[in-house]
């Protein structure tokens, strides 16, 4: 007669596998609902809300995760790496949208912002551009939001250039081509005729490649030339401050390139 005197194995943590389950899960529903937005493949809404379930799912998984461990720390049942894989996984979820929030955390809700609030360019293009789930195109800005705006971005100002508006013009369309914006209309004779005194574009987010509308104005100022610009999301009623960083980043690259002005 002989006795097996090995520890029986110990049972796994029904509790881990279901959190990893769920972790894994989350991160696919934000991978499709990710490609459902980069692609405008249905309607941005709808995209959203499966993106927002995906992520309400990653939370759920580091509550289970959570728990798990506490089961697995209190009964001696294995799921342990299970559970930290469950938690680590649903903070990937998490972390690019957390970035973006803390980022933006304290932005006005704004969505359309512009250099010159008495006179803001006008959009003339971008109504035939946008879709029926955009919304509608801005045009001169309320008072009061004006206010907010002097307010958040009081360091947006129209840009004074030496060159005179032809050349600054130029300049303007290169900047645009350079960064990959898709322009909306005619923005220039040939190359060597003169061009229009405004460039109406669609610049798209870096991830998600949301579409926000762009118009930049040149016109003469004395000897030189005084550059406005204008940027307005399609979506949403707040930017998290994308739409002032963007007429922030060009006008100091304008600038840059003119040569200090």
């Amino acid at each position: 007669m002989t006795f097996d005197l090995r520890e029986p194995p110990r049972r796994r943590s029904r509790l881990a596998r279901l959190a990893l389950a769920f972790a894994w899960f989350s991160a696919l529903v934000a991978l499709y609902a990710f490609a459902l937005i980069r692609l405008r493949l249905v309607e941005p809404f709808a995209a959203f809300a499966a993106f927002a379930s995906g992520l309400g799912i990653a939370v759920i998984a580091i509550l289970l995760g959570a728990a798990a461990l506490v089961v697995v720390w209190t009964t001696g049942l294995r799921g342990g790496v299970r559970a930290v894989a469950a938690i680590a996984i649903a903070l990937a979820v998490l972390a690019g949208p957390a970035y973006v929030a803390a980022r933006g955390f304290g932005a006005p809700v704004l969505n359309d912002v512009a250099t010159d609030l008495a006179d803001p360019p006008a959009f003339t293009r971008a109504v035939r551009d946008r879709t029926p789930g955009d919304l509608p195109v801005p045009g001169p800005i309320p008072p009061e939001q004006a206010e907010r705006l002097r307010a958040a971005y009081g360091d947006l100002q129209p840009l004074k250039l030496s060159q005179g508006p032809d050349e600054v013009s130029n300049l303007v369309i290169a900047l645009v081509e350079e960064r990959g914006w898709r322009t909306l209309g005619p923005t220039a004779y040939p190359r060597g005729g003169p061009p229009l005194g405004r460039v109406e574009a669609v610049a798209r987010t870096p991830v998600l490649g949301f579409e926000d509308d762009v118009v930049i104005r040149v016109r003469e100022d004395g000897t030189g030339s005084r550059v406005d610009m204008r940027s307005a999301s399609r979506l949403g009623r707040g930017d998290f401050g994308a739409n002032a960083e963007r007429i922030r980043s060009f006008l100091a690259d304008l600038k840059a390139a003119a040569g200090g002005g």
